[in-house]
């Protein structure tokens, strides 16, 4: 008789351990839904975005000292870093490249505010890094310029060589605008 009552306590142990703990069944797991990029990733990365504003180089000249030897001098090394920057291939470098001729192109309009030519040449870098209102506004500078009995002659030079035809793939993405902000 103990052998039969360890035997029926045994299959009814072994029977009470096959049963689902808690009367329950077993909850499924249910798979995570995959993380979505942000919708400002999400957009095609191989399209730069032109960006439309631009706190613009407007130095308030109070006394004209014009210093057009260094400005010239500064407009060449800016001439240089961006020829620079065309030919670079790593990103980080031509970055920089852009970045220094740039400020070689405003330290020039530092020295000589009216010089046309650096004005120019501001415009085409800032058009080279999608920064269409800050080569707008240069545009419409220039323009000025022209307009000014003094420096009338080296502006419209300088406007002309913008409506020249082998210089069409200047400011290319906005070219009417660009016409239009010189007077043209």
């Amino acid at each position: 008789m103990p052998k039969l009552l360890t035997l029926v306590l045994a299959g009814s142990l072994a029977l009470a351990a096959c049963q689902p703990m808690y009367g329950s069944k077993p909850q499924k797991l249910r798979t995570p839904e995959p993380i979505r990029p942000p919708q400002e990733l999400a957009a095609d990365p191989t399209v730069p975005k032109v960006l439309e504003s631009c706190e613009v180089y407007t130095k308030e000249v109070k006394v004209v000292r014009r210093d057009t030897p260094r400005a010239e001098a500064l407009t060449r090394e800016g001439d240089a870093k961006v020829a620079e920057f065309e030919r670079a291939s790593e990103p980080r470098r031509k970055g920089e490249l852009i970045v220094d001729g740039i400020e070689e192109y405003l330290r020039a309009l530092d020295k000589d505010p009216f010089n046309a030519h650096a004005t120019l040449k501001l415009a085409l870098a800032y058009d080279k890094v999608l920064r269409k209102g800050c080569a707008l506004a240069l545009l419409s500078r220039l323009n000025r310029l022209a307009q000014h009995p003094t420096y009338a002659p080296a502006a419209t030079a300088e406007i002309d060589a913008i409506t020249e035809p082998q210089n069409k793939s200047w400011f290319s993405g906005y070219r009417r605008d660009a016409l239009s902000a010189v007077g043209r």
